[in-house]
């Protein structure tokens, strides 16, 4: 059995640990942290693709970030979008990208867990959404 892929790009540095080890509490271990946007194309281009992308919506770099979410299975989107910005799970629906989840902070634990399951699920059935 395969373990989902995750990628996490946070937009405060803070938010890294958290989203790690929310990410280990469900059993989800094949996790990276992303950099910045460079560093995020080099995760995005490995093979096999991430499984699931979690993007806060405080990132700057949103609507770009959505152009390279694409190569990913699945997007979850953290926290709340900042005054005068897109809502990016939207924008990402729009682009009909599969948006898991988008949660605020602090993450309820509940749906987060059901979010992590559903990747989870799809990951061993080899299948998208």
């Amino acid at each position: 059995m395969r373990q989902p892929y995750v990628l996490i790009h946070p937009a405060h540095p803070s938010h890294q640990i958290l989203l790690h080890q929310a990410c280990n509490a469900h059993g989800l271990f094949n996790v990276r942290v992303t950099q910045d946007l460079a560093d995020l194309d080099t995760c995005l281009a490995r093979k096999p693709n991430a499984d699931l992308l979690i993007v806060e919506h405080a990132a700057g770099d949103g609507l770009a970030l959505l152009e390279r979410a694409s190569s990913s299975r699945a997007v979850l989107f953290v926290g709340h979008p900042d005054a005068g910005c897109p809502n990016l799970a939207d924008e990402a629906r729009r682009l009909g990208l599969w948006v898991v989840a988008d949660l605020p902070w602090p993450l309820p634990a509940g749906r987060w867990q059901q979010a992590l399951q559903r990747i989870q699920t799809v990951t061993r059935a080899g299948h998208a959404h």
